[in-house]
């Protein structure tokens, strides 16, 4: 079975979204493994969109693929299109990179970012033919691994995980990498056994259990305990600037540049926080290095700082004008994720700002002084208010706040507040900004394990929709926009986070119902999860109840190397009641000794004397002044252009091409000119839009510069920055009042190959000859207009300039030349429609490909590649076609 072939001909153009799944972007690693390489497949358990801008697996892919006799590729949940066609057709998950079934890798490495991605989890496994469960796989089975966030718990994925890699993965997928190989042939049960003596690794299946008070499956104490891997030296630790750039848009459509891993603020609700601690920073040259890198290496127009509190970096302002000077004159810009509410923060995002002045979040997450005492985040309102109507009166239109409902001991007071603050932002807001708006996002608090509240209660269904409503009432206010989030997700979120591994079988029962693609609200089927609970028999009360502080838990035998004891000891303070008594300082103000001290004690002493410089260069820095971006230069000449798609590009659609062109003109460093106006934009235009599915050899652009470059030059270095499938192999100067291409252009030359149409070549021809003889040929075809569909009737006869029939290698083809009609080219799926009477869907199995784009001179039509249309007359660049063009 062909797999590649059976994808890129007969499925995938059958699909949303084809080019979620062609494998072949800028970066990725193509290169065929060796005889005898460890094969490893990075798993992402949900949607391509999301899954390819996960940095931990970018990191890992990075790694690996530079060790010597280790081949990585990737794999990603299907969407349910693609899913309900593999299996119709019994077809495996495959690897993006080379199509390889995932049951002929050594190993399949799940990353876990989100509870409820358990289910995609399932299905993948599934899907490549593997048994769900750990326990029914024999020695012919990959090993199946996982790592990431939610594996600080482990225990509700054991069932279905061979094990775990609790920890930064830098160091530990070497090791993984290298016990593969040496282990490879031995005995499954053998390997487990090995596996399970290397550091930072769970493996459940020789891990000794206890049952508990409460019937849970616990870690037996006597057992040995699991310490996570920590990367001692960012800057020593590889980071991934030949980024993955996809064709498809993602869900979060930039680079993404680590600063600095871990986060000293201690809010008693993160678990992240807790768990990548000790806080680690990358220097000033390592981070300019990493970002010019960046850029030159995938042409991205935005690079993200990216960490659990960027503005706590230590030489912040440094960082933040140092990347906007790089940044700025190439157009590209900088951002920051979500910011403290200080008068500081809005001074770094003022920096980053650029053209545009957007939106700009902040998180108070809770709403009373009471409450922010006890989470460890203590903000007062007049901070929140003057912070935020300060971001108004610099020109920003739109504040984003997040708040968390469900917080230990909550009243409906407390909710209240909520939208009583976010009123009064608001007010205070078009005090100064009349078009201020702010929208409120406000998720349920889930206890985490590794927390302060890892003990505490989570408000069930009832409760949360009650508080929900208090605040859907609360904002009913023109320029106040309120989103909750789902209720019965939270909800299924709590009684995972904090369970044992019986939870595994909710998650069957779940899959078995249907459910995947959870954290997709038109995906998520709570009916379903509702059947699944009922089939598990487990209680959610017991899931959400409060605990003691005395009470085994099921995630003991991992040492995050944060003491239990700190965070019982974070939890009484909590609930002192008194301000003062509640809130512990950042551990950039000095060490309250929760348990990171042993060899990571110097990392620690580290990060607070560079915060104590940091503060002091901060307190001496001047800015140089604002950077000027090149939206800001005139145009001083027109570049036109002719390039190609390629057949395996073919699912690219014309807004991905247009994409895909502007971050090879990125990496090309071509001075491109930008519009002008609030959000600039590359000055690049494309002759008429292809349809998906179709290749070219003949597609033409126009972009314009802002300072002079020659063809030669620009050609040059757009073939040395060039997309696989996308080339551009000639280009001339053009004026500035040259005619655009979509107005020139007069008819495009197709080949059409009927061959997996089952088209004769006999037929084809009395087809031809019959359409020829007609002086009307009328279709069918459906327009939507302002979202309402019709059916028009059209002569295509007038528009059909050229129409022969052929064989190639045994296959009848077609050679048609289609003119314009009401501003549009004539595609050949209406003339095969017409010849034929195909429907839509077999209109998908024929073959075509554009030759050539022509244009009308002198009463015939010749190419545009033999030749530019300029000023309306013919201007010759290479010779004509020795036929003189097309009748």
């Amino acid at each position: 079975m062909n797999l590649d072939r059976i994808l890129r001909d007969e499925i995938l153009p059958r699909v949303q979204k084809p080019s979620r799944y062609l494998g072949n972007e800028l970066n990725a690693a193509r290169a065929a493994p060796e005889p005898g390489d460890v094969r490893i497949a990075l798993a992402f358990p949900d949607l391509y969109d999301v899954g390819l801008s996960n940095l931990g697996l970018l990191i890992l892919y990075g790694i690996l693929n530079r060790l010597p006799g280790v081949s990585a590729e990737r794999t990603y949940a299907p969407a349910a299109d693609l899913e309900e066609k593999m299996r119709a057709r019994g077809l495996p998950l495959f690897s993006w990179e080379s199509r390889t079934p995932l049951s002929d890798f050594d190993a399949i490495g799940f990353t876990i970012q989100y509870e409820l991605s358990a289910t995609n989890i399932l299905n993948m496994l599934d899907l490549a033919g593997l048994p769900l469960r750990a326990a029914d796989r024999t020695d012919s089975h990959p090993l199946v691994l996982a790592g990431g966030p939610c594996v600080c718990n482990p225990e509700p994925y054991a069932y279905f995980m061979d094990a775990f890699v609790i920890g930064d993965g830098e160091d530990a997928v070497v090791e993984l990498a290298r016990f593969l190989r040496e282990t490879r042939g031995m005995k499954r049960v053998a390997r487990l056994d090995a596996l399970a003596g290397l550091p930072g690794v769970y493996v459940p299946a020789v891990h000794p259990t206890v049952r508990g008070p409460h019937g849970q499956v616990l870690p037996d104490p006597s057992g040995p305990t699991i310490r996570k891997f920590v990367v001692a030296d960012l800057d020593a630790a590889p980071y991934p600037t030949d980024y993955i750039v996809p064709y498809t848009q993602q869900v979060h459509d930039r680079a993404s540049l680590e600063v600095l891993r871990g986060c000293t603020q201690g809010c008693r609700f993160c678990q992240a926080g807790m768990t990548y601690r000790p806080v680690r920073e990358r220097s000033l040259p390592t981070l300019d290095r990493l970002l010019t890198e960046t850029v030159r290496k995938t042409g991205y127009d935005e690079i993200s700082l990216a960490s659990l509190s960027t503005c706590d970096y230590g030489k912040v302002k440094h960082l933040l004008e140092q990347s906007v000077r790089r940044l700025t004159p190439q157009g590209v810009a900088v951002a920051l994720p979500s910011i403290r509410t200080d008068s500081f923060s809005v001074d770094l995002s003022d920096m980053v700002a650029g053209a545009k002045k957007s939106g700009i979040t902040f998180a108070p997450e809770a709403a009373t002084g009471r409450l922010r005492a006890l989470i460890d985040k203590w903000i007062p309102d007049e901070e929140i208010l003057g912070t935020t109507e300060a971001v108004f009166a610099r020109g920003w239109e739109r504040v984003k706040l997040y708040f968390m409902i469900g917080h230990p001991t909550e009243t409906d007071e407390d909710v209240e507040a909520i939208a009583r603050l976010s009123r009064e932002v608001l007010a205070r807001g078009r005090t100064v900004q009349p078009r201020a708006q702010v929208n409120v996002s406000v998720s349920t608090f889930v206890p985490k394990p590794f927390t302060p509240f890892q003990w505490e209660r989570q408000i069930d269904l009832e409760e949360t929709r009650h508080r929900q409503e208090i605040l859907r009432r609360g904002m009913k206010e023109r320029g106040l926009r309120f989103r909750p989030h789902d209720a019965s997700t939270s909800w299924l979120e709590g009684i995972v986070s904090r369970n044992d591994r019986r939870v595994g079988d909710l998650f069957e029962h779940a899959w078995r119902e249907g459910c995947r693609l959870d954290g997709w609200s038109e995906h998520f089927d709570f009916a379903a999860w509702r059947r699944a609970l009922e089939k598990w028999g487990g209680s959610p009360e017991e899931a959400l109840r409060e605990r003691s502080v005395e009470e085994p838990l099921p995630w003991d035998h991992i040492d995050i190397l944060v003491k239990k004891e700190f965070l019982a000891g974070e939890l009484e303070k909590a609930k002192s009641g008194v301000r003062e008594e509640a809130l512990t300082a950042d551990c950039r103000s000095g060490c309250h000794l929760c348990g990171v001290i042993d060899e990571e004690k110097e990392l620690c002493n580290r990060m607070i004397r560079t915060a104590k410089a940091g503060k002091k260069e901060s307190a001496e820095w001047v800015s140089r002044g604002p950077v000027t971006g090149p939206w800001t230069e005139p145009v001083t000449g027109t570049i036109r252009f002719r390039f190609t798609k390629a057949p395996e590009v073919a699912l690219l659609s014309h807004l991905e091409v247009q994409t895909a062109l502007g971050r090879m003109l990125r990496r090309a460093e071509i001075p491109v000119a930008f519009t002008q106006g609030y959000s600039p934009h590359l000055r690049l235009a494309l002759s008429d839009a292809l349809p998906v599915g179709m290749a070219s050899d003949a597609e033409y652009g126009d972009v314009r510069l802002r300072r002079s470059m020659s063809p030669d030059r620009f050609v040059e270095r757009m073939q040395a920055a060039a997309s696989p499938g996308l080339g551009v192999s000639a280009a001339r100067t053009v004026s500035a009042d040259a005619p655009s291409l979509s107005s020139r252009i007069a008819a495009a030359r197709y080949r059409v190959g009927l061959g997996r149409l089952g088209i004769p070549v006999d037929d084809a021809m009395d087809k031809v000859a019959a359409f020829l003889a007609r002086e009307e040929v009328v279709v069918e075809k459906l327009v939507i207009r302002k979202r309402r569909e019709k059916i028009v009737r059209v002569d295509i006869r007038p528009f059909t300039r050229s129409l022969v029939a052929g064989e190639s290698d045994g296959e009848a083809v077609l050679d048609v030349v289609l003119g314009r009609r009401s501003g549009n080219l004539v595609r050949p799926k209406e003339i095969l429609a017409a010849l034929f009477g195909i429907d839509g869907d077999r209109l998908l199995d024929a073959r075509v490909h554009k030759r050539d784009s022509l244009v009308e001179f002198d009463g015939r039509l010749v190419s545009v590649g033999q030749g530019w249309a300029v000023s309306g007359r013919y201007d010759p660049w290479e010779r004509l076609p020795q036929e003189g063009g097309v009748a």
